[in-house]
């Protein structure tokens, strides 16, 4: 059985599009509705897809699944920019394709991401969120301490100021756990981006 090699292109939303895929004209040419891009992100994967039903991709079907089963877990397959989960199949497909295909490592990148470098904008938004992630950092840091400076001048007995403190203190402490775990991914993805693409620019 001759299997079907999977072709991409990224169209002007910078979405991967398997060109292989039996439903390809309706990719690119979908109806003009309001709910379009709703439509689209629920037929653009391999599942919809003939040659998966049959086993003829190049990517066998229990490996499609597998793929696609780690791409839920969020564990694997994350943008390595912003470090979110890949929603589309097609964006990891063509990275593994070209790697196992033609050797050639092409890093995980979401669209947004793919976005953001085309028009320039990565970095200047990426400090941007940084500077809003450490003011909402300090400010939750500044309203916990007032808080605690608030119960300390009522007249309160210890057991009402822990009840009152505990709750506030711990919900205050998962905000500020939770940004500082996304400005840790935030630094991570500019780093990548001045240590992989600003060298590429360079260069050419």
């Amino acid at each position: 059985m001759v299997l079907i090699e999977p072709e991409f292109e990224i169209d002007e939303k910078n979405r991967v599009i398997c060109k292989s895929h039996t439903d390809y004209l309706k990719f690119i040419n979908p109806s003009k509705d309001y709910f379009e891009d709703i439509y689209l992100d629920k037929i653009m994967t391999c599942l919809t897809c003939s040659h998966y039903t049959y086993n003829e991709c190049y990517f066998t079907k229990p490996r499609i699944e597998e793929i696609e089963v780690n791409r839920q877990k969020r564990t694997e397959f994350r943008c390595q920019l912003c470090i979110h989960k890949i929603e589309r199949i097609f964006t990891i497909i063509y990275k593994l394709y070209n790697k196992e295909r033609y050797g050639v490592e092409i890093p995980l990148i979401c669209c947004n991401c793919y976005d953001k470098i085309n028009t320039n904008q990565f970095l200047s938004e990426s400090k941007n969120l940084r500077i809003l992630y450490l003011f909402v950092i300090l400010t939750s840091i500044f309203t916990l301490l007032y808080f605690n400076f608030l119960l300390f001048l009522l007249k309160l007995n210890s057991v009402t100021k822990i009840f009152l403190f505990a709750p506030f203190c711990i919900f205050i402490l998962l905000i500020i756990l939770k940004l500082l775990i996304i400005l840790k991914r935030n630094i991570y993805g500019a780093k990548y981006f001045k240590k992989n693409f600003m060298r590429q620019e360079a260069t050419e």
